[in-house]
């Protein structure tokens, strides 16, 4: 292989770090107005009257809009930060001082913020039209249910809500030229957008065009189409102009969907030596005001046991609105929290039984594959023991074991070293491809991927240059923008690479049929190719000249592919090494390793960044982030004042690896996803490593994200050592 496989620095950084790339805030159309919300203070009120007589008047105010169709704005709100009405102004710093100028007359409501109380008889109705605050409830059942366990263990654990915070908030910029509506958006979704704006405004879709920026950062939080979205294009539709919002960190905070925000209730049946026969359990959703989580809590009831061979599972998925910012993906997306689950429970399993975690893990894991699990999900490929075993090896876990117990006798250090195991499903649906080969025998690749700091653009490149044969600097990867290709689902869910480049790979194969006819037309025989050059009967013509001969004939070098992907699998083994402050219960992560089989890796420098910046996230749930809302529903961690998020400082040393002998997919691309797996794998192991380390003084046992300081320290100290 000349380009994949091997670790190419990124083509799009150059503008990135010289401060040339575009973002939405960047774009500032001739005569735009912004837009700004006049917000709610309550998380659960009705909106008896919005008074904006003196918005109207107020120094730069061009329009304001409440209840009329489409701003569905006003009625009740259901979270703090809801949007009542809507203000355009030809200067931002106008624009607020308008805001303030507006006068909203509420009738607060009882809020309801915990999730069991919401499904108490006569809680307040979040939705009331729906009679309960239950607004999903299904139960997943396989295997045999005769069998069960020797022992059993009971417990509840928790993943607490915390808030994507992408470095870049949420904005859209709109333009309206009597035409065409044109949107520039902070999205995954571009289509999705299209689509959604064109129905909200009775406009064909050939009115539409959406365009994705550069993105900082997503995470899952930008894979809905946010009513501020349809508001602005809205808004400039009806005023014929263009029309700007940004939001404030606060506001992003606020409005942006959260994630995690779930617990499970689980009984294990499991044999004496430590052999897992049955799970059942209830997991409970804090879906927040609306339902837009959809599938996040079956995902987590779904693959809850991970890579082990349970033999029968009985899972019931419930999602309760509250009056919270509403529910959504953030990365993983069901799969760390099912992760976070099973591993607890296997740590749990080894603790009570006396057992060793690591031979539990083994006693436990798929022997062979392709495996079904309980609730009709099929791993594809893989050996779970090997890659297991070998991932001890090569990560030096007994080794790092040896060490922090060593420092602990020698130096009163406390280390702790926690691993976690992990299956991840990945990719889905559909993506299209177009290409087109330039007269010079470049190639330009259109692609209806959304990313958002990935490198996707280098890794198509790659792809293309690959399987074309030619310098990856003559293929330009073209991405966003839903005026070059007809469809496609956007970048989320660790498919990119695997749907993305698949149909790169076709439609490469599809061109290079399609320029092999004009060839043997020029050379007068069947060619091979090689390297850009068609040869044949001691000729040879080279792409850029096949190229101007299909010109010439009128054929054009074009062609458009659409894939349609299924699931992949990745697995692997996650190692993580914390130190404690005993005097303050302070955790300092120290090192964090990873082996994962993902099938071909494209790009070993944009896969180990993702475990970068994935295995950084998953830190952070472990032991800093969480959304907090008093008890009037207020959000207190509204801004990052207050919101703790890890910087370089509390980063790890990182040393990643890739499988050697890895199990490709059946995907063309070989490859099964690489985005997610550490956000999915980082927080039980850094969990089973903080109790490692306190388990020197103290039997403790975690059993939520995040663990606090406080938390640790009672343990070390015996003041109140948790255990469940």
């Amino acid at each position: 292989m000349k380009y994949v496989g091997k670790p190419t620095p990124r083509v799009e950084d150059d503008v990135i770090l010289r401060g040339r790339a575009t973002y939405v805030d960047d774009i500032e159309p001739p005569g735009v107005l912004y837009a700004g919300f006049v917000r709610s203070p309550y998380p659960h009120a009705r909106v008896i009257k919005v008074d904006l007589t003196d918005v109207v008047v107020a120094k730069g105010v061009v329009a304001v809009f409440s209840s009329e169709p489409p701003f569905a704005l006003g009625g009740k709100v259901r979270y703090q930060g809801e949007a009542v009405a809507m203000v355009l102004a030809r200067d931002r710093y106008l624009l607020q001082d308008a805001l303030e100028k507006a006068v909203v007359e509420y009738e607060p409501l009882p809020p309801v913020l915990d999730m069991y109380e919401a499904m108490k008889p006569g809680a307040p109705l979040v939705d009331e039209s729906l009679g309960t605050n239950v607004v999903y409830d299904k139960t997943y059942e396989g295997g045999d249910a005769a069998l069960r366990g020797a022992v059993v263990i009971e417990g509840r654990l928790s993943v607490r809500r915390v808030i994507p915070s992408a470095m870049e908030p949420r904005g859209v910029v709109a333009v309206y030229d009597g035409n065409m509506l044109t949107i520039w958006t902070s999205t995954q979704v571009p289509f999705d957008v299209k689509k959604e704006v064109a129905s909200a405004l009775n406009l064909p879709l050939s009115s539409v065009r959406v365009i994705q920026p550069y993105v900082g950062g997503a995470f899952g939080s930008k894979v809905l189409v946010y009513p501020e979205e349809i508001y602005v294009a809205a808004a400039a539709y009806r005023l014929t102009t263009a029309v700007k919002w940004t939001a404030t960190r606060s506001e992003d905070f606020k409005t942006t969907t959260h994630g995690r925000a779930m617990d499970l209730e689980y009984k294990v049946g499991v044999s004496k030596d430590g052999r897992v026969e049955t799970i059942e359990g209830v997991i409970y959703a804090d879906a927040g005001a609306y339902y837009w989580g959809e599938g996040l809590v079956d995902t987590a009831a779904r693959m809850l046991t991970g890579p082990y061979d349970v033999k029968y599972a009985r899972v019931r998925a419930v999602a309760v609105l509250t009056n919270k910012t509403p529910l959504g993906a953030y990365r993983g997306a069901g799969r760390p929290e099912a992760t976070f689950f099973i591993e607890r429970i296997m740590d749990r399993v080894a603790d009570e039984l006396g057992l060793d975690p690591v031979e539990v893990r083994k006693k436990n894991l798929i022997k062979q594959l392709p495996h079904t699990n309980p609730f009709g999900i099929t791993y594809d490929t893989g050996n779970y023991i090997a890659t297991f075993e070998k991932a001890l090896e090569k990560l030096g876990y007994f080794k790092l074991k040896k060490w922090a117990e060593e420092e602990w006798e020698k130096n009163k250090r406390m280390i702790g070293v926690g691993f976690s195991t992990y299956v991840e499903i990945t990719t889905f649906g559909h993506e299209t491809v177009i290409m087109r080969v330039e007269r010079d025998g470049s190639v330009t690749v259109y692609t209806a991927l959304a990313p958002h700091g990935q490198g996707l653009a280098t890794a198509l490149a790659q792809i293309v240059a690959e399987e074309l044969e030619i310098p990856m600097e003559r293929v330009r990867v073209v991405w966003g923008d839903t005026a070059h290709v007809p469809d496609g689902v956007g970048t989320m869910g660790s498919r990119s690479i695997t749907a993305g480049g698949s149909a790169a790979i076709l439609a490469v194969r599809q061109m290079k049929s399609k320029l092999a006819e004009a060839a043997a037309e020029v050379l007068k025989c069947q060619p091979e190719y090689k390297e850009g050059v068609f040869h044949c009967g001691g000729k040879s013509v080279e792409l850029r000249d096949v190229v101007k001969h299909m010109y010439k004939k009128r054929i054009q070098p074009i062609v458009e592919v659409t894939y349609r992907a299924e699931a992949t699998f990745p697995f692997g083994v996650h190692i993580a090494v914390v130190e404690i402050d005993p005097e303050t219960g302070f955790v300092k992560p120290l090192i964090y390793k990873s082996y994962d089989d993902v099938g071909v890796v494209v790009n070993p420098l944009l896969a180990a960044g993702q475990i970068h910046g994935g295995a950084l996230q998953g830190i952070s749930q472990a032991l800093y982030e969480e959304a907090i809302y008093d008890n009037a529903g207020n959000l207190i961690t509204q801004n990052l004042a207050l919101y703790p998020l890890p910087t370089a400082v509390e980063a790890p040393v990182f040393e990643v690896h890739f499988a050697e002998e890895f199990h490709p997919s059946k995907h063309p691309t070989g490859t099964k996803g690489v985005g997610e797996i550490a956000a999915i794998a980082a927080p039980p192991a850094v969990v089973n490593a903080v109790e490692d380390a306190v388990r020197k003084t103290s039997r403790a046992r975690f059993c939520k994200t995040p663990i606090t300081p406080e938390e640790i320290y009672n343990a070390i100290w015996k003041i109140a050592p948790p255990l469940c």
